[in-house]
């Protein structure tokens, strides 16, 4: 266990610059990996692989024969983390504390190490302007991915495909691919409406929140800002009152809530 524990920490270092990586420079770097033939190298490598991918780092081969790039192996998986350390504002401590309560309570709303790993590819792709392609109910996509939502337990990608915004579903989403090259498009639709949020009855919060904050936490649930004023206060229309409790919670104390017309489907989640 310690020379495989070793070899993680080895793998872990050597993608560490984000870079593509061959497959020689993988044996050669990695002492334990140097002596092996081919075929042991093979079953060693994918061993460590499979337990690095059970801690949410995915190490994917790379091929793109529309590209000049050399084929090789990319580390995935760590993009929303990564991302998030790099924020002077978010203070780590706190961010663990808040995954782990959020992790026992709500169990991640059904994600698994399939759905983490779209996730990160996802954010990835939104952030650098990356396109995306993968299966969709016996269909294959390519899209411009916009956003992230988590509506009634379940996750949703908002992605502009044939010069439309579409919502997918991330359950029926299968072997997506992100593309290789960044800043591909402008395209950005700034009022995101996804499927449902047409829908009427729709909760209304005036909430004073940093803007920072708020950039970083809004993801996780369906809304949409109708206004904003001064003091960092937003109007916020949601009919998502789960993902929303799920907000509150990540932005503990940081926050003041002005104005909520339906008080009581919160207070239904909290047990009240």
């Amino acid at each position: 266990m310690k020379n495989v524990l070793k070899r993680l920490i080895q793998l872990l270092n050597l993608f560490n610059n984000d870079i593509k990586i061959s497959t020689s420079k993988i044996k050669d770097s990695i002492p334990d990996y140097r002596d092996l033939n081919d075929q042991a190298f093979r079953r060693a490598f994918e061993r460590d692989k499979s337990l690095l991918r059970s801690f949410g780092y995915l190490i994917e081969y790379s091929n793109d024969k529309w590209s000049h790039d050399e084929s090789g192996y990319t580390m995935g998986g760590s993009y929303i983390f990564n991302d998030i350390k790099k924020n002077k504002n978010v203070n780590l401590s706190n961010f663990f504390n808040t995954y782990l309560l959020l992790k026992n309570n709500y169990s991640l709303q059904g994600i698994n190490d399939k759905k983490t790993e779209m996730i990160s590819k996802i954010t990835k792709a939104t952030n650098e302007k990356r396109r995306l392609g993968f299966e969709y109910l016996s269909k294959y996509r390519k899209v411009k991915p916009q956003g992230l939502r988590l509506f009634n337990g379940t996750w949703y990608l908002g992605a502009i495909e044939d010069s439309k915004f579409k919502t997918f579903k991330l359950d029926y989403i299968e072997n997506m691919r992100l593309g290789n090259k960044e800043n591909l498009y402008k395209t950005e639709y700034k009022n995101i409406k996804f499927s449902w949020e047409e829908l009427e009855d729709l909760m209304i919060i005036h909430i004073s929140i940093p803007d920072n904050l708020y950039e970083v936490n809004k993801n996780v649930f369906s809304h949409r800002v109708v206004k904003r004023e001064k003091n960092n206060l937003k109007v916020i229309k949601t009919n998502d009152s789960n993902g929303l409790l799920i907000f509150l919670l990540l932005c503990d104390g940081s926050y003041e809530i002005q104005k909520l017309n339906k008080v009581n489907l919160i207070k239904d989640l909290l047990n009240v």
